[in-house]
């Protein structure tokens, strides 16, 4: 073969190769788009099984306690079920407490000589998933009467506050484990002369400090944010106690044990790495990979992937997903401060160039891990799009799915500079900068979105008459329509509310079933159940609606259309003195 021949020949391959990646990287970019997108739209939070005293009753005698089942074992923490009298005052004995020691239970004794009237139980527990879930319902003593607002006290102010600094702890958990993690790896297993580089040694010491910081953090805060307690509690030691037994807070504890083991490991390549054999080396990485595992695991037995279904494939799912997030954007981060940067002492360009595509290596097989466990989890969790175009939730979903993408092509970008016969490292170095900027914003979206809890700060309106209305789709055939809701007279006590079903055409429509509910979430009561009958086609009444205080109320109405498809849609009404 000729020298032009051979050539064309290698720019044929290499034109291939490149049509190859290209395929390949579209591919991957549409997997993880939608598994980042779906993988946490839906959640196995704890559901009410029933109630004792029932939702709405009245007893001829006052009961000596109140309780919740659940469909799955809760964890309770301090305020984890609240009695409101009529007066407003709180009139349960001590804390709540598993019922006969079964986990899906919670009960508390009330006072004795209870007064008539309406009682308003709030209670707030964590889900097997260690997030907290929360509702109320009503029952009467002897008569009925309005509820007082007193239980406003049920929410103490500072929870959206402790919601935030929460979900900023997660965030910073994250992003230290993938500093250390990502950061070791690529040292043990890619550059070991480059264990006595300053800015490697900070990146994987800085990882290990900002995950035990966010782990401090996370214990301490799970405790007033599981109880809905304002920031001031977090160093309640009764609080703390009571997170310890849950859970979340096991696994917490867990970690920071961990952290001990690595924190020994980080010692070691700091002082020990450079001039360890190729054996010991290969040691290290591997008690570094299972200390690696361990710490992954404190996060997966805690989260949606340790309930619900197929629990034993969804764990080890989720690991990988842990671990393939940290070797990719801790690797980046590595690669930006240290490998790519200037007077990097020990290893020239070329040298910097071989370790730059080897690792490009991994991360490519690190970003497919991603995409196949984020579509399984997906897959597991949700079954309609319609909560990421209808709620704020979905929005933010689509927002961090929008900046995924641009990763996405941020990573060709390097991998075309990479591909250059004499790549600028200057800008491969800009590139991956911009990646790990991106990547630590994703962490950070996600981080917020799933622990945040938002409060609405609309400003209640005059009492009077109130009608909303709102779309619904459930995804099936002849699936869309709209909801209109009316309250009257939208004021604290009794209520009338009229719900109206209408089909595209906007004429009222007859589907197989109709369930609503109210919630306040400023002061996080409810959501309360609503009973409805049936006033005609599509129209559906409920008489004695008891709105137990003022404020920017939520009406949760569920339709369903199939017995498979249905879809719920929040109305906000504002309810007046």
């Amino acid at each position: 073969m000729t020298g032009a021949s051979a050539a064309a020949g290698n720019d044929g391959a290499r034109g291939k190769g490149l049509i190859r990646r290209r395929v390949v990287a579209v591919l991957t970019a549409v997997l993880c788009v939608w598994g980042l997108a779906v993988a946490p739209a839906a959640s196995a939070h704890a559901t009410v099984v029933s109630t004792d005293p029932a939702d709405g009753a009245l007893l001829p005698t006052a009961p000596t306690h109140v309780t919740v089942t659940y469909n799955e074992a809760v964890s309770l923490q301090l305020g984890a079920l609240r009695v409101f009298a009529p007066d407003g005052s709180q009139v349960e004995i001590g804390s709540a407490d598993h019922l006969n020691g079964e986990p899906r239970t919670a009960s508390v004794p009330l006072k004795s000589g209870l007064k008539n009237g309406t009682y308003v139980v709030s209670w707030r527990v964590i889900s097997a998933d260690s997030h907290p879930v929360r509702g109320a319902w009503t029952f009467s003593i002897g008569t009925t009467s309005a509820p007082n607002s007193g239980g406003a006290a049920a929410a103490p102010s500072g929870s959206r506050t402790v919601g935030i600094v929460y979900g900023v702890a997660r965030w910073l958990a994250y992003l230290g484990f993938a500093a250390l993690a990502g950061g070791s790896l690529l040292l043990i297993a890619f550059a070991p002369e480059l264990a006595h580089d300053r800015r490697l040694r900070l990146l994987i010491g800085g990882g290990w400090f900002a995950l035990l910081l966010g782990t401090v953090a996370s214990l301490l805060l799970q405790g007033p944010y599981g109880g809905g307690f304002g920031i001031g509690r977090t160093f309640d030691v009764d609080v703390l106690r009571a997170t310890l037994h849950t859970r979340l807070g096991t696994a917490l504890a867990w970690r920071l044990i961990l952290l001990g083991a690595a924190g020994v490991l980080v010692s070691w390549i700091a002082t020990r790495l450079a001039e360890a054999s190729v054996r010991t080396r290969q040691a290290s990485g591997g008690v570094g990979a299972a200390v690696a595992v361990a710490l992954a695991v404190t996060w997966s037995v805690a989260d949606h992937s340790g309930t619900g279904s197929q629990v034993v494939l969804a764990l080890p799912a989720d690991v990988l997903h842990l671990l393939a997030m940290a070797t990719w954007i801790g690797g980046l981060a590595a690669l930006a401060a240290s490998v790519l940067g200037p007077q990097v002492a020990g290893i020239d360009d070329e040298a910097r160039l071989k370790l730059v595509r080897r690792f490009s290596t991994t991360a490519f097989a690190a970003v497919c891990v991603l995409a196949a466990t984020g579509v399984y989890q997906g897959w597991r969790q949700v079954r309609h799009w319609d909560a990421l175009f209808n709620s704020d939730y979905g929005r933010m979903l689509i927002i961090k799915s929008s900046i995924f993408l641009v990763l996405i092509a941020l990573g060709f970008l390097a991998r075309r500079i990479l591909a250059a016969t004499s790549p600028d490292l200057a800008r491969l170095r800009r590139s991956v900068a911009a990646e790990f900027g991106l990547a630590v914003v994703v962490l950070a979206v996600t981080a917020l979105l799933v622990e945040s809890q938002p409060a609405s700060e609309a400003a209640p309106k005059a009492a009077g008459p109130v009608t909303v209305s709102s779309p619904f789709n459930t995804g099936s055939a002849n699936g869309t329509g709209t909801v209109d809701v009316t309250l009257d007279p939208a004021r604290v006590g009794a209520d009338q509310m009229q719900i109206t079903v209408l089909d595209k055409a906007g004429k009222p429509e007859s589907v197989p079933e109709v369930d609503a509910s109210l919630a306040l979430p400023a002061q996080q009561l409810g959501p309360i159940k609503i009973t409805l009958q049936a006033a005609g086609a599509g129209h559906y009444s409920a008489s004695g609606v008891l709105v137990p205080m003022s404020g920017a109320w939520q009406v949760l109405v569920t339709v369903r259309t199939t017995d498979i498809d249905q879809a719920t849609v929040i109305l906000n009404v504002a309810v007046g003195k």
